[in-house]
């Protein structure tokens, strides 16, 4: 398993432009789910449960993306953060 980067390094890589930008598209593609829902309620008379629990499904997950936080990541690799005398080395 891989090491896992420091909080300094997530800071970092979380800052950065190029992240900012792509987190920034998920949050669009996110709101694009909601305009479908729209579109196929509204405008096509088709109330239809099973896709409004797709598109939710895909909203909330682009948009936990950009939520998840540095601990929540972790311990999705089943991983704890390292010291910082580990991640000198």
């Amino acid at each position: 398993m891989k090491k896992p980067p420091s909080a300094d390094e997530f800071e970092t890589w979380a800052d950065n432009p190029v992240t900012l930008w792509v987190m920034d598209a998920y949050d669009k593609l996110a709101d694009e789910q909601r305009a479908a829902w729209l579109v196929a309620s509204w405008d096509g008379n088709q109330a239809n449960p099973l896709l409004l629990a797709e598109l939710r499904a895909r909203a909330d997950a682009y948009r936990s993306m950009g939520e998840s936080e540095y601990a929540d990541l972790l311990a999705a690799h089943g991983q704890e953060e390292p010291n910082n005398a580990e991640a000198q080395v």
